[in-house]
């Protein structure tokens, strides 16, 4: 009784009636309820997109709900508009492996990103409306290259496995792809519509306010300061005039339209979906990315950038097949090739031989291993020379996929008179091989007349093929830098 008439004195000293305290006790209990409501339904209706690798400044995801403050291992979703503010950064991993950097004062919205794995309907489509980002896609980007779009207040970019950058500045957009292939179109009508990439004559573009394209030769100071560059591990050069991009006019052109053949009075299109490596006798150090329209064939078209390749000049045809991991491979060789849109090499159009190889790449998220190190050596190889016959190709490398790095990398190779050595390392990036040439040289293969290396120059590609990543299947090109006609290119398996 009294510790009842005690409740009631403090009740009545705070001016609270009891009914007044149940009525109170009432409300928080619906506005309680209506919030884990809310919540649920929210957090029922809304798809992680992916979640943040890292986090430098100020970092805010604008959501339904709230801003909320972005750390490592916070989760992001659709429709999040995420904020980065002056002097910040911030990295995620999307849900199909993608990796997304964003530099200061960015805003990017998660407008969708639907990925389940064999799923046909997989999609992205992201808007960047201000700063700028790098980008290296996943596996929506590797598949329908219609799921991939980007959006910014000037033009849309689709993309088919990707390392590229965006940076949207006052009077325009300036874009570098490093690795692959975009597609550029202006937001404007009669604005330009393109393709970008290393096989393409730029690398790097600027677009005005007017949706106007203009080529560069070289890789702009905003991308070259070092803009996004902690998504790679290889630090990129300022100048790429090893990879001989063409410096001229920019001529725009759409995406090439495939002519439509008919067989047995049915007209079909032919469609590019493997992933092919060709390389240009006439060019042999510039690596070309490409797409093939059949696999295990002697005479299949490929598509390089804008131009289509064949076999159309009858020239002699040389063509292996064998199965790597359960993944058919095939390669050969053509005396002679046609190009059906714009000249493979202007400069020179007497075309030399092509030298090819064709292949399905492994799924960089069930069949290349998340840990393990394993040594490839070469056990397959297709080479040509202007020097003569090639013999004894050895190539090896290390590759750990617990690091993600590729070291030890090796080629050797004779032709007749010469020993070729190439040294290379690489990395692991979003389940695709990058591999690096670092130095080669060439030196007389006579050890009874000893003489002096002498530097050598190219490329060397590579990516993993079968259900367990089993192999490296890759491309290269190397040429004496002081006699350029001296030069040996190939294709090869190593296992």
């Amino acid at each position: 009784m009294q510790k009842e008439m005690k409740f009631k004195w403090v009740f009545a000293m705070n001016g609270i009636k009891e009914g007044q305290l149940a009525l109170g006790f009432l409300v928080i209990l619906i506005i309680l309820l209506n919030t884990s409501i809310v919540a649920a339904t929210e957090t029922s209706a809304t798809k992680k997109a992916g979640k943040t690798l890292l986090t430098r400044g100020s970092v805010i995801s604008k959501r339904a709900s709230g801003n909320i403050t972005l750390k490592r291992r916070s989760e992001i979703f659709e429709k999040d508009e995420i904020r980065v503010g002056k002097g910040a950064r911030a990295q995620f991993r999307m849900i199909d492996k993608a990796l997304i950097s964003l530099q200061e004062n960015s805003v990017l919205q998660i407008q969708s990103y639907h990925y389940q794995k064999d799923n046909q309907n997989n999609s992205v489509l992201l808007e960047l409306l201000s700063g700028g980002l790098r980008t290296i896609t996943g596996a929506i980007g590797k598949g329908n290259k219609k799921a991939y779009e980007l959006r910014t207040p000037l033009a849309t970019i689709g993309i088919r496995g990707t390392d590229y950058e965006v940076e949207i500045v006052r009077s325009g957009m300036y874009v570098a792809v490093w690795e692959g292939v975009i597609h550029l179109r202006a937001r404007l009508n009669n604005g330009c519509n393109m393709l970008i990439g290393r096989s393409q004559p730029y690398m790097f573009i600027f677009i005005d306010r007017l949706g106007k394209c203009k080529g560069l030769p070289q890789v702009p100071d905003v991308f070259a300061t070092g803009h996004s560059s902690n998504i790679a591990p290889q630090q990129r050069p300022t100048n790429f005039a090893s990879r001989q991009l063409r410096s001229k006019p920019l001529v725009v052109q759409p995406l090439v339209q495939a002519t439509p053949s008919t067989v047995s009075g049915t007209t079909t299109v032919p469609t590019y979906n493997y992933s092919a490596y060709t390389v240009d006798q006439s060019n042999p150090t510039t690596e070309l990315s490409a797409r093939s329209s059949a696999i295990n064939t002697q005479n299949p078209t490929f598509q390089v950038g804008l131009d289509l390749y064949n076999n159309a000049n009858g020239g002699a045809v040389s063509s292996y097949q064998t199965s790597v991991g359960g993944y058919p491979v095939s390669w050969g060789y053509w005396t002679d090739f046609s190009t059906s849109t714009i000249p493979a090499n202007p400069s020179n159009p007497n075309l030399d031989g092509l030298v090819w190889a064709v292949y399905t790449p492994s799924d960089p998220l069930t069949e290349v291993p998340s840990a393990g190190s394993f040594t490839y050596t070469n056990t397959h190889d297709l080479t040509t020379s202007s020097l003569g016959a090639v013999s004894n190709l050895n190539i090896q490398m290390d590759v750990n996929f617990a690091t993600g790095n590729v070291t030890n990398g090796v080629l050797e190779a004779f032709t007749p008179n010469d020993k070729w050595v190439a040294v290379f390392d690489g990395a692991i990036i979003a389940g695709d091989l990058d591999l690096n040439l670092n130095g080669a040289s060439v030196v007389d293969s006579n050890i009874s007349t000893p003489s002096l290396p002498r530097d050598a120059s190219g490329f060397i590609a590579g990516d993993l093929v079968g259900t367990n990543a089993d192999a490296v299947i890759g491309s290269f090109g190397l040429s004496e830098n002081a006699v350029p006609a001296n030069h040996i290119e190939g294709v090869f398996i190593a296992q």
